[in-house]
């Protein structure tokens, strides 16, 4: 029974033992964790307001607003009609195709009609698609200016 005793003691003893290296162990760890953590806030918080702040807002203000005053020039309206177009060909195309007929049946028609380029805005497409595609209007009611190059339609109410 002696030696049992022994064993027991020693195995006691090296529990003891790998319980305080652990201690240390976690001690030194937290310690490096507070060390670094106090240096690393600074550094970042010095580093990221600079650069941004003057580098990006200059160049986006100089070059946006001289782009938008090219876009908005004026152009003279030649002519200016008020037309009320029917869209019946539509009505011959599948019953899942049709808002998409209408549409190149408007074209044609415009085409027809005034004799220049036709560009539709999107107040006609949203008209025509309003009540899905398989039931588009008959008729559709276009206020149509006529300028130098093309023409543009636009959806009367």
């Amino acid at each position: 029974m002696a030696k049992k005793a022994d064993v027991a003691k020693e195995v006691k003893a090296k529990i003891k033992e790998d319980e305080k290296a652990e201690k240390k162990k976690e001690e030194t760890a937290e310690a490096k964790v507070e060390e670094k953590k106090p240096e690393a806030k600074p550094v970042k918080e010095e580093k990221r307001p600079e650069p941004k702040a003057e580098a990006k807002p200059a160049p986006k203000t100089e070059k946006k607003p001289e782009a938008k005053k090219e876009l908005k020039k004026p152009e003279e309206v030649l002519e200016e009609k008020v037309i009320t177009l029917s869209l019946r060909e539509a009505w011959k195309a599948p019953r899942n195709r049709r808002a998409k007929a209408a549409v190149r049946v408007l074209k044609e028609q415009l085409k027809r009609h005034i004799k220049k380029d036709t560009k539709i805005e999107l107040s006609v497409n949203k008209a025509i698609w309003k009540r899905g595609i398989k039931n588009p209007p008959r008729k559709i009611k276009l206020n149509v200016k006529v300028y130098k190059d093309f023409a543009r339609a636009y959806f009367v109410e």
